[in-house]
Order: structure tokens, then sequence, then C-alpha cells
């Protein structure tokens, strides 16, 4: 008895289960372990048949059973199902015929290992198709590598989706400028017969409501099935005969770049998780690259018109340089006429003038780039600004050829009267410029609300629907012949607006095209307290002063010399800081002029020598530089500078600070 009772004991306690069966696979012995597998108490278990707790529907048991007796053991896996519906996976091990007329086996559940197996191979799948997208990515991404033209992107674009995804038909898509409708610009696997539709039909976004639904949300939009999705525009299921269909938009971090990708095939199927997941990938490379196309286009324009511009300056300074040079060397000729001479020094003061402003807009623009221009506002009368430049424009004779009208109500800004009437003459140079003799410049000032409106009206060349967004930036030029009749350097405009902009208005051009003339309006906001300024009180006359000039440069010190002895002043000269210094100390002049950029002891330490001495009590000190940006000012001011003048000098300017006690 004691012989039997150690292995009841063994199998009590055996964590794998043991089952006994007969001959007619009916259950008649049975370990606890095997009992918690089965789901089934001892009792409930006996007397049922193998059969009743397979769950292997496709199995021939009977079969199966022959060819375990005839081979006498065998090992495997199959499924049991529980009381509960719950089906297990199992190994067995079973032996035949261990007693007469019985049979034995071994279970193991195996689920836990069978999930963990299956996890496994989950994650082995996953990793394998991110590697496969990763490995299709970085084949776009080639392919893209090597060509910045958006359709050429496209193309190349459409083909690796249609591999991809097995697509019957990839359509790429740009959006016009108004973001209206799309044009096809590639196909991939287009049928022969449908080419021809294919490339000249337009689709217009909000006549189709998947695309609109995927072009405002910015995500795709997929239907399998086409004929019976009421997004999908009939129009198109005839065109394209299709099931299944998917409309994407091309992005760069969430915003549209233009581009559109349609994709067809012509049997249901869905689309899953990773697949869209991948599309997404190929759109955002796709965007990425159309992005930086787009930017190399915009930096090559931008290269252009600075090459362009670079030209034009080139241009503009020779042919003031070449008629000032010409009639230096007519009054260098002996026996000159006195009327051939001084024609001759008209030219070369209007042209000096034209070289001045020329210069002045460069630094202005900038230092308006820079945001480094101060504004002194005060309340001024936009009428009085605008009439006085209408009047220098006819008194220098820019406008002789044309008409120019002037009709104004008085209105009251806030704004630097210098800087205003900067932008306003710009506008009217351009107006004249651009129309041919015998046209006209309009300027009308007026109030509306709360605004302040002035606007130039021509009738002249116009501005052609292309030029029109740019005519404000800078570099930006409508194409010219290469005489260049109207010349500029086309930069007033971008410093107007950005002195409007800064006196907290806005400028904006209209045209209706080209021969149409053109429209530039300023708004500025009301002042809504404050009355003009008093007139500046003339200045004094003149009267005959000593001035010491130190300046290194021989032409502009001896030119400034003459120009001072001619209004009647006494002057002498130093051409440098130290001789300059000396000779100040020793004569005592009531004004002395001094350039900023001298060698050795410059302008600066020259005007602190001075300060500290006993004229600098007296003497007014000027610096006459051609350094004219904020910081030379505060600089020279620190230095004690009365005031700073930048090269040319004014002559009106130079007399006023002459004239003041």
């Amino acid at each position: 008895m004691h012989r039997y009772q150690e292995p009841d004991a063994l199998l009590t306690a055996a964590r794998d289960g043991v089952v006994v069966v007969d001959d007619a696979r009916t259950f008649i012995d049975a370990n606890p372990a095997a009992c918690r597998l089965l789901g089934r108490a001892l009792p409930d278990l006996l007397g049922r048949r193998l059969d009743d707790v397979l769950a292997e529907p496709e199995l021939d048991l009977d079969a199966a059973w022959r060819t375990f007796l005839a081979g006498g053991e065998q090992t495997g896996e199959l499924r049991i199902r529980r009381p509960d519906g719950e089906v297990r996976p199992v190994e067995y091990g079973a032996t035949a015929r261990f007693v007469a007329g019985r049979h034995l086996a071994i279970l193991r559940d195996v689920t836990e290992r069978k999930r963990a197996e299956t996890e496994r191979a989950e994650l082995l799948r996953r990793e394998q198709r991110r590697l496969r997208e990763t490995e299709t990515l970085l084949a776009v991404s080639r392919a893209l590598s090597s060509t910045l033209d958006p359709v050429e992107t496209l193309r190349r674009v459409a083909r690796e989706i249609a591999h991809t995804l097995g697509a019957d038909m990839v359509g790429a898509y740009l959006a016009d400028t108004a973001r209206e409708s799309l044009r096809p610009v590639a196909g991939y696997h287009v049928p022969p017969d449908m080419i021809d539709t294919f490339r000249r039909v337009p689709i217009p976004i909000r006549n189709h409501p998947a695309i609109e639904e995927a072009w405002a949300n910015g995500r795709a939009v997929w239907t399998d099935d086409m004929p019976g999705d009421p997004r999908v525009d009939p129009e198109s299921l005839r065109t394209f005969p299709h099931q299944s269909n998917l409309f994407g938009p091309i992005r760069v971090k969430d915003r549209p770049v233009g581009g559109f990708f349609a994709i067809w095939w012509t049997e249901r199927r869905s689309i899953t998780e990773g697949e869209m997941r991948l599309l997404q990938g190929i759109s955002d490379l796709a965007g990425i690259f159309l992005d930086n196309a787009q930017l190399y286009r915009e930096a090559a324009e931008t290269n252009r018109a600075k090459d362009e511009f670079l030209a034009t300056l080139s241009h503009e300074l020779r042919n003031p340089l070449g008629a000032i040079a010409n009639a230096v060397a007519a009054l260098e000729r002996r026996g000159s006429a006195e009327e051939a001479a001084a024609r001759l020094r008209q030219i070369i003061q209007r042209q000096t003038h034209h070289l001045a402003r020329l210069v002045d807009d460069l630094l202005d623009v900038a230092r308006a780039t820079a945001g480094k221009i101060a504004l002194e506002r005060q309340p001024i009368d936009l009428c009085e600004v605008a009439g006085g430049c209408v009047r220098s424009l006819r008194e220098s004779g820019r406008a002789r050829r044309h008409r120019v009208t002037f009709r104004a109500e008085s209105v009251i800004v806030s704004a630097d009267a210098t800087r205003l009437a900067q932008v306003i003459t710009n506008m009217l140079d351009n107006a004249v410029k651009f129309t041919p003799s015998g046209g006209s410049v309009d300027v009308d000032v007026w109030r509306e609300g709360q605004e302040a409106v002035l606007r130039v009206s021509d009738t002249g060349i116009g501005i052609g629907p292309e030029m029109l967004p740019r005519v404000f930036e800078l570099f930006a030029q409508a194409e010219q012949p290469m005489d260049r009749a109207v010349g500029g350097l086309g930069i007033g405009l971008t410093l107007s607006r950005r002195l409007v902009q800064m006196l907290g208005g806005t400028i904006a051009a209209s045209s209706d095209g080209e021969g149409c003339g053109a429209q530039f309006t300023v708004r500025l906001p009301v002042e809504a307290t404050g009355t003009p300024p008093a007139p500046p009180v003339a200045p004094r006359p003149e009267r005959s002063r000593s001035i010491l000039i130190v300046e290194d440069n021989d032409d502009a010190r001896e030119s400034l010399r003459l120009l001072l002895e001619s209004l009647g002043h006494r002057v002498i000269e130093a051409g440098d800081g130290e001789r300059g210094l000396a000779l100040a100390l020793h004569h005592q002049p009531e004004v002395v002029l001094i350039d900023l950029g001298l060698p050795e002891l410059d302008g600066y330490e020259v005007a602190r020598a001075l300060r500290s001495s006993a004229i600098g009590k007296t003497a007014a000190l000027i610096a006459v530089t051609g350094y004219g940006q904020v910081d030379d000012r505060r600089r020279s001011k620190e230095a004690g500078f009365d005031a700073h003048l930048v090269k040319p000098v004014s002559q009106g300017v130079l007399a006023s600070l002459l004239a003041a006690p």
C-alpha cells in the first residue's frame, strides 16, 4: 500500500495536469492541476469524453486516436475549451496503454507563453514595419534631394506613394495663387485614355467636399466607397471610376504649402494606421522639399533683384559723376564764357544734389531697416506739408511737362515734418517719373473719420498685377529698357512705407494695370489735440565770422573755404587734428568746422580738447562728416559739438548755423 501512496502524493502536488482515459477516450482519473486546467471538479470530469473538452473542430479525432494508439507515444499542442467557453492552448505528452486499457497524458497550460510569443512577434512585426517605413522615407528623401523643381518633386513623390501603397493611380497637384483650385502637375499610373483629361482639368476646391475638408483641416480624407460617399463629387466618379480614394494636403508643421495628393484604388480596400502614418511621413517630406524649393526660388529672386539694384546703382552714380567730370573739365578750359561757366556750375550743383539724394536714400533705408531712425513728432497740418512739397516740385521744374493739381483740406496729424515731407516727395517724384509728358499728377488731402488721407494719383504707365504686391519691397522694380529713361534706384517707396509705419499709418498702392496710371494712398491717425507749431523765424542776416576748417581732404577743405569766403567770412584751415587744435588755440576763431575722420587725432578728440580749453566756452563747434548714423550723432554730441552736418553740406543749413547768435 505504501508503494502506491507516494506516487499519489507526487501527482497531487504536480503543477502539470495528469489525466487517464480509457479506450473510449473517457476520463477515469485526473490530478488537481488537470482539473484546474480543464475548469472542472473531478466528479464532473470523470465519465466525460476527451472529445468534450477539446476545441479542435477541424481535427478528425478518430483518425488522430488511431494514430496515437499505433505509435504508443505522442507530443504536441492542442486547444481545450473550459466550461465558461474560454479556449486555452496546452502542450501534451501522451503514452498509450501504460496499463492495459489505460492511457496517460500530461498537460501543460501554455497560455502565458503563447501570449508572450504573440507580443514578441507583434513587437518584431512593428519594428520591421517601422524599419520598412524608415527605409521608404529615406528612399523618398534621396529621390527628392536632387531637384528643386516643385513639379519634379511631386512627380517623384507620386511614384513612391504608388509603390508603397499599391495604388492604382496617384495624382499630384499644386494650388493656384488664390488657393481656390488645384492644378494637376504630375501623375503616376494614369491610364492612357485619361491622361488628357487629367492634365487639362483643374479641380475647384469648393466644388469637392472631400477635397475642401482635407484642405481646411490639413488632414487626409479617406473613403472606401466612392460611389456611396456624399463627399465625393459625382463628376469625379465619371472622370475617375474607382472605389477607394484618399485626398491629402502637403504640409510643413501643419502649414499648407500648396501641394495636394489624390490616390485611387479600383477595388474597395481599407487603409491601415501604419499606411496612413507612412503616407503622412511622405507628405511631410514632400512639404519640406517644396518649402525649401520655394525658399531657394525666393533667395534666387532676391539675389537677382540685388544684382539688378547694384547695376542700377552703378548706372545712377555714373550719370551725375560723368556730368560733374565733364563740367569740371570744361571749366578748366581757358576762355570759357561767363554764361557757359554759369551753366556748368548749375550742372555741377544739380548733379551733386542728385548724388546726395541717392546716398541719403541708401542711408535712410539702412537706418529704417535697422530701426535707427528717430522721429521728432509734433502736431502738423498735413495740408501745409503736402502743399510745400507740391510747391517745391513745381519750382524745381521736375514737373514742368505735367499738369499738377492740389486739392486739400486742413487736417492735423502727429508726425515728423521732415520725414513726412520725405514720404510725400518720394510719392510725387515717383508719379512724375512714371508719367509721360502731358500727363497729370493729382494730390488730394482730406479727413476720413479718424484718419488723415493723402493720395497721389497719376495717369502714367501703371503697375502690372504681378508687380503690384511687390511695389514696396526693397530692390523690387518692374523691368525697364536699357536706356532706363525713368531712372532711380527703386528704394524710395520702400523707405516711404517704413517711415509711414513708424508714424503709425499705412501706405497702399493700386492700379488697374499697365497703361492705366497708379494711386498711392497714405493714411495717418488724426491728432486729437494740439495745433501746428508757429512757422520758424527766418535766420538773421549773415555777418562775417572767423572760421577754422579742420579737414584732411584737400579738395573738400579748399572748396569749403572758397564757399565760406564767398559768403564774406574769414577762414583759416588745417589738414589734420593736431594742426587744427594748435590753430584754434592760437587764433581763437568763432566757429570751428571739424571733420570726424581725421588721421591720428580724430575729430572727437579735437572737440573734447577744445571744450576743455578757454576757446571751448565761446566757439561754436560743428562736425562736418560723411558719417550720419544715429550713433555718430550721439558721439559727436557727447564730444561737445554744437551741430552735426553730413556731407555734402547744404549751403542753406550752414548759412543758418553761421547766422545764429
